[in-house]
């Protein structure tokens, strides 16, 4: 029996329940069935192919998003546009994407847990890492002021980037396995 992935169950439970939906506004937009269809079937392209999809509270906003944006390139790359198609999409229904509680307080621990890890690294390389990834100072710049060559800031960029990545892995482990059980908790129902 084929095993059915997270993600796999995640569109089929959170994304498809709105195909309908979203292909009245595709055809609103584009004013044609078969444009409309395949405007639907790149939003869930991209959808499937979002990296983050875990993350993604409310689909269907995402995908109006999506599907809008979409919409915009197709407009943008046309030599004639219709004015109502630009109305529409100026007017396509999209529900307030700011983040709910949650996703602040997860947002700000996550924060918390990078700038402890930052804390930690040995000062040269903490230095080096927030002029180039924070202050995101050119790296001729910030050898020529710190007195190394480019060989040297590379390689204690590289060591700064390892240890906060071993820092913040117990936090990424155990925010995929949350997604995970979610995925495979959905899949028991």
């Amino acid at each position: 029996m084929p095993v059915i992935r997270p993600i796999d169950r995640w569109f089929i439970d959170e994304v498809l329940p709105h195909e309908r939906a979203l292909l009245l506004k595709a055809q609103r937009l584009c004013g044609n069935c078969e444009d409309a269809r395949d405007m639907v079937q790149d939003v869930f392209a991209r959808m499937l192919a979002t990296e983050g999809w875990a993350a993604i509270t409310h689909p269907q906003a995402f995908m109006m998003r999506t599907l809008r944006n979409l919409a915009i390139e197709r407009m943008r790359r046309s030599k004639i546009v219709d004015f109502r198609q630009i109305v529409d999409a100026d007017h396509l229904g999209l529900a307030d994407d700011a983040p709910d509680p949650q996703q602040i307080a997860e947002g700000r621990e996550a924060l918390e847990d990078f700038q402890q890890a930052l804390d930690q690294l040995p000062e040269r390389c903490r230095t080096v890492f927030v002029r180039r990834r924070i202050e995101e100072q050119a790296p001729r710049q910030i050898a020529a002021e710190l007195n190394l060559s480019l060989s040297t800031l590379e390689k204690r960029l590289s060591r700064a980037i390892e240890l906060i990545t071993r820092a913040l892995e117990p936090r990424r482990r155990s925010d995929y396995a949350e997604a995970d059980e979610a995925g495979e908790t959905a899949m028991a129902e």
